[in-house]
C-alpha cells in the first residue's frame, strides 16, 4: 500500500532524483557531490517559489495575548525594580510597567524578582501595587509578515472589529503618548534582534496594550526556507511534488549542462497548471 509520504517530495527523493541526474548514482555522494545537488534543489525550489503567490504559502496562525500581571508588591531604584510576593513572567522584558497612573517601558529581565526600566530614574521607596502587560509577541521564525487585519477567535465577541494595521513607528508613538490597557484595536510588525541561525526576526506589537487573554487569527506569509536531511519536506511539497520535482533537475540542466531539456520543457507544462489549480 503506497503511504502519504511516498506520494510527496522529500530531500530524500531529491538528493537521488538529482544526483544520479548529474552523477549516474542514487547513494554514497561526496561532499562536493552533495554541494553540487543542494544547490540545485535549492535553485529549483527558488524558481517555483517565486513563479506564484502560492496558498500554502498564507496559513492561518492563532496568537494568544497574554493578561497584565499584577502579582505581589514592587520597589524600585534608579529603575531597577523588585517584585515581592511573585515572579516576574518570562516575557517580562517585553513588558510595560504601570505604577500608579504611570506607564514605564521594561529593558531587561534580570531575574524572577527583578527587572530594570528604560527609564533609570525611577525610583519608589515604598512597597506599591503594579500591573505588568506584554507589549511585544515574538513570531516564529518561519513566519515573514502578516497580511491584512487580524480577527478574534469566533465566540469571545461577535462585536469586536479587526485589528488594522499600523506602521510600526505610529504604533511606537501611540505607546510612547497615551499608553494604556484595552482591547486591542492596532498591531505593527517590527524587526527583532538579526540571528544569523535562522535570518531576521519578527514580533508583533499591539496597541492599546491588552487587558485580557484574546485569541487572534492571521493570515501569516510564511518564509521560503531550505531543506535538508533533518528538516526533509519542503513547503508545498504535498500538491506539488512533481513540479517541485522537475524544477530542481531543470535546474541541474541549467546549472551543469548550460542548457534547457527535457526537464525544463515539463516544468514550462507543469507550473501553469499548478498555479491554475492553485487559484481555485
Amino acid at each position: 500500500m503506497t503511504t502519504p509520504a511516498a506520494m510527496t517530495v522529500s530531500y530524500a527523493t531529491l538528493l537521488e532524483r538529482v544526483g544520479h541526474f548529474l552523477f549516474g548514482i542514487r547513494s554514497s555522494y561526496s561532499a562536493d557531490q552533495t554541494s553540487d545537488i543542494e544547490e540545485c534543489i535549492a535553485d529549483g525550489l527558488r524558481d517555483v517559489y517565486s513563479a506564484h503567490s502560492w496558498s500554502f504559502f498564507r496559513p492561518i496562525y492563532k496568537l494568544t495575548t497574554v493578561a497584565p500581571y499584577s502579582t505581589g508588591t514592587i520597589t524600585s531604584a534608579a529603575g531597577v525594580v523588585t517584585l515581592d510576593g511573585g515572579t516576574f513572567p518570562s516575557w517580562a522584558a517585553y513588558g510595560v510597567l504601570k505604577i500608579d497612573d504611570d506607564y514605564y517601558e521594561v529593558n531587561t529581565r534580570d531575574g524572577d524578582t527583578q527587572v530594570t526600566l528604560e527609564d533609570t530614574t525611577v525610583t519608589q521607596a515604598t512597597a506599591v501595587s503594579y500591573e505588568l502587560s506584554q507589549a511585544e509577541y515574538d513570531l516564529p521564525t518561519t513566519y515573514e509578515a502578516i497580511e491584512g487585519d487580524l480577527w478574534y477567535e469566533a465566540g469571545q465577541s461577535d462585536f469586536y472589529p479587526t485589528v488594522k494595521q499600523r506602521h510600526d513607528s505610529e504604533i511606537t508613538r501611540l505607546l510612547q503618548d497615551d499608553p494604556y490597557t484595552d482591547r486591542p484595536l492596532y498591531y505593527g510588525i517590527r524587526a527583532a534582534e538579526f540571528d544569523p541561525t535562522v535570518g531576521s526576526r519578527r514580533r508583533l506589537a499591539l496597541y492599546p496594550l491588552p487587558d485580557a487573554v484574546y485569541v487572534l487569527h492571521a493570515r501569516m506569509q510564511l518564509r521560503p526556507t531550505m531543506i535538508d536531511s533533518t528538516n526533509m519536506y519542503p513547503i508545498g511539497g504535498e500538491s506539488l511534488a512533481q513540479v517541485i520535482t522537475e524544477a530542481c533537475l531543470a535546474a541541474a540542466e541549467r546549472n551543469f549542462d548550460e542548457q534547457h531539456g527535457n526537464h525544463t520543457r515539463m516544468l514550462q507544462e507543469l507550473l501553469p497548471r499548478a498555479i491554475q489549480a492553485d487559484l481555485m
